[in-house]
């Protein structure tokens, strides 16, 4: 499918989810799975798919599925939803690679995290995604996630950043309201208009869009994604009361998954809604049976299943 190059080209605000990636038991794709999921998050009313991330498993995966998933996932959804898979590397030249890997197959973005193994100087993590950003034939979304890259991108950095034409927002999954809050400050002292930031934490999506976030890119929209919408209007509208509710409840979803483990506790409970099974990438380990009873009996309660 043809990328949409204004959609391309323009930062990407609102509600995105952060796919899962649906698994046979000999952990090859289940193509058939991923479709129901996509028409189920579609169906919710997303502004886009983001493949192969940290909920997708894609520092677990071969580049050629990494590519094909985002392969179909272009090919499932209309070219009026974004499409931005993340890349896994911690070289340039991997990176790039990979980068246009996603463009060929039509991705509109792409979720860059730094490189990890290594301690990062500011002056290092400057240096790669500007490189990043003059190479790729993608926009560049940056992925801040510490607690799996072990480097935190410094806000200052990050406006700095974004004065790239080709560096179009940034994923922050830190759970660091403040230093959230301190990303959108340097959005507004940089006057960076097509910059996006979203937060990769949904528990915490009301209160980030109220200090000037964009949205959010989150594993609880496979599962539920009209409430995380709703949420996501409801806060945009100014609808405290409704958007309290309404974060509460994910909250307590989002609790409750958590409990078998990442990503099997949202495996499992994608099961549960009868759109995947418990298979997970290798290493990682499925949920037990008795965790995935214990979060039936959760979800029935939260009135996420029957």
């Amino acid at each position: 499918m043809a990328t949409d190059r204004k959609l391309s080209n323009s930062a990407p605000k609102g509600v995105f989810v952060a796919l899962a990636t649906t698994l046979n038991e000999d952990a090859s794709v289940d193509y058939a799975s991923l479709s129901k999921l996509l028409d189920h998050v579609v169906g919710g009313g997303v502004d886009g798919v983001c493949p192969v991330g940290s909920t997708g498993e894609g520092p677990l995966l071969q580049r050629v599925d990494r590519v094909e998933i985002t392969r179909f996932a272009r090919s499932r959804v209309s070219d009026s939803l974004h499409v931005i898979p993340a890349t896994v590397s911690v070289t340039p030249a991997d990176t790039i690679a990979d980068l246009h890997s996603y463009h060929e197959v039509g991705a509109n973005s792409a979720l860059v995290p730094p490189p990890f193994y290594y301690p990062m100087e500011p002056r290092a993590i400057r240096d790669f995604f500007l490189t990043i950003a003059d190479e790729s034939p993608l926009p560049v979304v940056i992925y801040n996630i510490p607690q799996m890259t072990k480097v935190q991108i410094a806000p200052a950095l990050v406006g700095e950043l974004g004065e790239h034409e080709n560096i179009i927002g940034i994923k922050d999954s830190s759970r660091d309201f403040e230093y959230f809050s301190s990303v959108c400050d340097q959005v507004t002292l940089h006057d960076l208009d097509n910059f996006s930031v979203l937060t990769g934490t949904d528990t915490m999506l009301s209160s980030c869009n109220l200090v000037g976030g964009s949205g959010t890119i989150a594993a609880s929209v496979n599962l539920v994604p009209k409430l995380v919408v709703d949420l996501h209007k409801a806060t945009l509208a100014k609808d405290y009361d409704k958007a309290n509710e309404y974060q509460v409840r994910l909250l307590r979803i989002v609790q409750a998954c958590r409990v078998p483990g990442f990503p099997a506790g949202w495996k499992a409970a994608l099961s549960l809604l009868g759109l995947c099974g418990l298979t997970t990438a290798k290493p990682t380990k499925v949920a037990e049976t008795s965790q995935v009873e214990k979060l039936r009996s959760a979800l029935v309660d939260l009135g996420v299943i029957e």
